[in-house]
């Protein structure tokens, strides 16, 4: 494992709407402070920062939340900034981004990392990811697999095989092996997921991918043609007014579709490692019950008072929350919204946020 020729990529551009109502389409989940006193992206950033220097970490973002995010790591060179004019999924901007480091390092290797995830043990995340750094270097295209904990239902799912038998660098050994995949799987539903816990071959799809980026690109010319076309357009522009016009057109253009579907389920040579580092993808407002800050199981953040009350999220942004007798429930209190959702039912709160924009309400989101 080379280090000196590892960049990073972290994946900010998502809306998150199933932490209304205090994330918006201006303020998603991955510039929410949930756990510190910084965002999801900047702990995503420090988790990292210390194997990756600044000038190989890449940011793709949103056009709306592109001067937070410039703002936010203005200690990062501008050029490494990707702003995508509309979203096009994850394997438009891995692809654009692999293509951006090609041009300076052609057999650079490529961790991308979601930026509104979780990890509690840093150490054991930095040890992983070297790991699938030297099995990325022969070729293989590799993600991280997270060992499942209990039956959930809101994560998609990889199957494995067999240990990976594969030449490294000489004299390199890897602390994590590497099995290979049998498939990826859809959100399953509970009976499904226990049958999953209980055959031992399935792992959290983490949605951390390592690479070298001529793989990548590879792999998308060969199954993706449409795309590495339009980015190979996207290569040739400079930055002049005529051709920022048209970048933005052929941006529209891209196809839609995840990096998942576009090449992990069609490629030759990918591979999973199983890994333990404390991780949550922190999908919906009951996944913080997973980090309770009292004794009595409820998470609280702001100024909050929870008397007789268990297993809750209460979370105030504005002013004093304070709850009775109240058992597995979500309260959220911000200064425009407030939500009160039982904790079952956190998954249907993007039905909720639809429904305000059927109904006009887009001022709310």
């Amino acid at each position: 494992m080379e280090l000196s020729k590892t960049y990073a990529l972290l994946m900010a551009g998502g809306k998150g709407t199933r932490f209304w109502p205090l994330s918006r389409e201006e303020h998603p989940k991955q510039l929410l402070k949930l756990f510190s006193n910084k965002t999801l992206v900047e702990e995503t950033y420090d988790r990292i920062h210390s194997i990756i220097p600044n000038e190989r970490v890449i940011l793709a973002t949103s056009r709306v939340l592109g001067p937070k995010i410039i703002q936010m790591f203005s200690f990062i060179p501008h050029e490494n900034i990707i702003v995508e004019p509309v979203a096009r999924n994850t394997a438009a901007a891995i692809g654009y981004a692999s293509m951006l480091i090609a041009q300076r390092q052609p057999d650079a290797t490529l961790v991308v990392l979601p930026s509104d995830h979780y990890v509690a043990n840093h150490q054991a995340f930095i040890d992983t990811l070297e790991s699938a750094m030297d099995y990325a270097e022969t070729g293989a295209i590799v993600t991280l697999g997270i060992t499942p904990t209990h039956p959930e239902t809101g994560y998609g799912y990889i199957k494995f095989s067999d240990f990976v038998t594969m030449e490294l660098t000489e004299g390199q050994e890897t602390k994590h092996r590497a099995r290979k995949i049998d498939e990826f799987v859809e959100k399953p539903d509970r009976n499904t997921a226990m049958s999953y816990l209980s055959a031992g071959r399935y792992l959290w799809n983490s949605g951390i991918f390592i690479f070298r980026v001529d793989v990548m690109i590879a792999e998308i010319e060969r199954h993706l043609p449409g795309l590495y076309e339009g980015l190979q357009q996207l290569m040739e522009l400079q930055d002049k007014p005529e051709d920022r016009r048209l970048r933005e057109r052929i941006w529209e253009q891209l196809p839609d579709i995840s990096i998942d579907y576009g090449i992990m389920e069609k490629a030759d040579r990918e591979l999973v490692i199983p890994s333990s580092f404390g991780w949550s993808d922190v999908g919906s407002w009951k996944a913080l019950t997973n980090f309770p800050t009292d004794e009595r199981g409820n998470f609280e953040s702001g100024k909050v008072v929870a008397v007789n009350s268990r297993r809750n999220v209460l979370y105030s942004s504005q002013g004093l929350l304070a709850v009775l007798g109240l058992e597995e429930m979500v309260v959220v209190v911000t200064k425009e919204a407030v939500l009160v959702c039982p904790m079952d039912r956190t998954e249907e709160v993007k039905d909720l946020v639809q429904e305000l924009r059927d109904k006009g309400m887009d001022h709310y989101l």
